[in-house]
């Protein structure tokens, strides 16, 4: 097996995209990815989309406290950073919080963008009316990814 590191020409390293919604279901996909990344010699990049929403705030003649998006993104960014840290920065060298209406898209464009080997993200395991009312982000990204995406399902109960 070719060590890429130890070639003369400069060799962009393979990474993995792991996805996380800052959920604990989410963070199931970290142990697993860790040790595909070490296995592969890769590097991780930690991504979250903060699902950018249309909002009304007044609707019905109630009025409501418009989100501070601002604040809200310095959290997620506060969390991702954290999660990064517990993944390991040794193997997770970016944390990214990616603002879109389009959740799946977002994250398949940054795999394409970043030329990552893998797509690697837990599921939540919806079914039914929860299913169809949220969607399934993993089987939107499996459908219109161009990597292979890797998908940790939640234990059988």
């Amino acid at each position: 097996m070719v060590n890429l590191r130890t070639m003369a020409h400069p060799v962009l390293m393979a990474s993995i995209l792991l996805t996380t919604d800052l959920s604990e279901e989410s963070q199931r996909a970290f142990g697993p990815a860790r040790e595909l990344a070490t296995r592969l010699d890769a590097t991780i990049t930690l991504v979250a989309v903060l699902e950018d929403l249309p909002f009304e705030p007044a609707g019905g003649g109630m009025i409501a406290a418009y989100p501070d998006r601002e604040q809200i993104r310095k959290d997620w960014i506060a969390e991702v950073d954290k999660l990064a840290d517990k993944l390991g920065r040794d193997v997770c060298t970016q944390a990214v919080v990616i603002d879109a209406v389009d959740v799946p898209k977002a994250i398949v464009d940054r795999a394409a963008a970043d030329k990552a080997i893998y797509i690697c993200m837990a599921t939540h395991g919806r079914s039914g009316l929860r299913r169809l009312l949220l969607g399934s982000v993993a089987e939107v990204v499996i459908r219109h990814s161009t990597v292979p995406v890797i998908v940790y399902p939640p234990p059988a109960h």
